[in-house]
């Protein structure tokens, strides 16, 4: 097993996150920004090798590092909210492993190619996505589940990844989820909402561990 989670020194910053309420919180699909007007701490999506049993699999996580100058948002960033104090932070944990990479037969890449050659054809277009999907040579899945499951017990531990993959922070019993999902590139926010209700974290509980930061430890 490979093991990327929060050190000493990330669970410092995040203390300091808890206890230190922040000017602003932004987001901008890649990180999230906790601003504090001269310094900011910025959660950010960061790509590890993974252990896998196939070749270029890659780990998703998010790193915190505090940076010593005034965050100035772009044209990307959204402001979440300003002043909030933070009443509780959760490290979420979860567990990474991968199929088997199966590579496509000749004649699936010719089908592929087809095929977005004539989605391109009827929408007028050719959408950068449909691009890359042509041209991809094979595919595998990846999973990830809870630390705890049963579903730890049918899977090879020599080719899985323990990972943290950001926070979730409660502000006035809603909460941001500030983590990224189903290894996937980027914090993935639907029309606009950052908070969300307990009642719709339930599913995501079955995936990932909330580990409460209290005081000076980590309540698992």
């Amino acid at each position: 097993m490979r093991k990327y989670i929060y050190k000493e020194t990330d669970i410092k910053l995040i203390r300091h996150l808890k206890n230190i309420r922040p000017l602003k919180i932004w987001y901008n699909f890649t990180f999230y920004v906790f601003d504090y007007g001269n310094y900011h701490l910025i959660l950010e999506c960061v790509d590890k090798v993974a252990k896998s049993q196939n070749k270029f699999d890659e780990a998703i996580i998010a790193e915190l590092t505090q940076r010593n100058e005034k965050y100035v948002p772009d044209e990307h960033s959204k402001l979440i909210c300003e002043n909030k104090s933070i009443d509780n932070i959760y490290i979420v944990r979860t567990l990474l492993y991968f199929s088997d990479f199966r590579y496509f037969s000749k004649p699936e890449k010719i089908a592929n190619r087809i095929k977005y050659k004539v989605k391109s054809f009827i929408n007028g277009k050719r959408e950068p996505i449909d691009i890359i999907k042509s041209g991809i040579t094979g595919i595998g899945n990846e999973y990830v589940c809870h630390p705890k499951s049963k579903e730890t017990k049918s899977i090879d531990l020599n080719y899985t990844n323990l990972l943290d993959v950001g926070l979730l922070i409660e502000i006035e019993n809603k909460y941001i989820k500030a983590y990224i999902q189903s290894n996937g590139f980027g914090f993935h926010i639907s029309n606009q909402k950052y908070f969300y209700d307990s009642e719709e974290l339930k599913e995501d509980t079955q995936l990932y561990e909330f580990l409460k930061l209290i005081n000076k430890k980590v309540q698992r």
